[in-house]
């Protein structure tokens, strides 16, 4: 029963290092995937409102645009900050509580990813948002305010890289969920037999 125990540790351990890689791993297309919306965003915007472009000129185009370089300058800072954090990635738990571990949380709902890595992504773009809405380059059609962020109003089309990873990570952690669960069973048969053992020695 020991063993039984030790070796399902050690398989959660080894499954826990396997979902860190996956989830460095997605971080990298993040960054990738985020620099392109930034710079996707801005360009879209400018083509649909050529007339305001063209009204802000050379002279309201520079600062903008210098904005939007230094976003591009943080956005592997931003990412990690945003979408590196610990309470994303449930496989970062210590706790061995079947409870706090769901199977298919990071999986695809139609086009759409795992709600709070879309949230966290989505927050990644509210600074092109503001920056569109305030030069007037963009509508309240694609960016909505809420609690002084300008959330992106459209599902947000990953890269194949991205959903690839995240994939993975799905599976990845389905398989860390079972290992949790029977790690539950066996320390229970453990305990009940441990109380058997005492009983019996008396």
């Amino acid at each position: 029963m020991a063993r039984d125990i030790k070796e399902n540790l050690f398989e959660i351990d080894s499954k826990k290092i396997e979902l860190d890689f996956l989830q460095q791993q997605f971080l990298v297309e993040c960054k990738r995937f985020i620099a392109a919306c930034i710079e996707g965003r801005v360009r879209a915007a400018i083509s649909a409102n050529p007339e305001k472009a063209l009204e802000l000129g050379r002279d309201g185009l520079a600062p903008l645009k210098g904005q939007v370089n230094r976003m591009l300058e943080t956005v592997s800072d931003q990412v990690n900050e945003r979408l590196g954090r610990d309470d994303l990635w449930r496989h970062k738990e210590n706790q061995l509580d079947p409870a706090r571990f769901e199977k298919d949380s990071y999986g695809f709902v139609g086009v759409k990813g795992p709600e709070m890595l879309e949230q966290a992504l989505s927050s990644l773009l509210s600074p092109v948002g503001r920056i569109l809405i305030h030069s007037g380059l963009d509508t309240a059609a694609n960016w909505e305010e809420k609690e002084g962020e300008f959330v992106y109003r459209h599902p947000l089309d990953w890269s194949r890289e991205m959903k690839q990873c995240i994939e993975n990570y799905s599976l990845g952690f389905n398989a860390l969920c079972d290992l949790i669960t029977a790690n539950k069973v066996l320390s229970a048969q453990r305990t009940g037999s441990d109380a058997l053992d005492l009983w019996d020695s008396i």
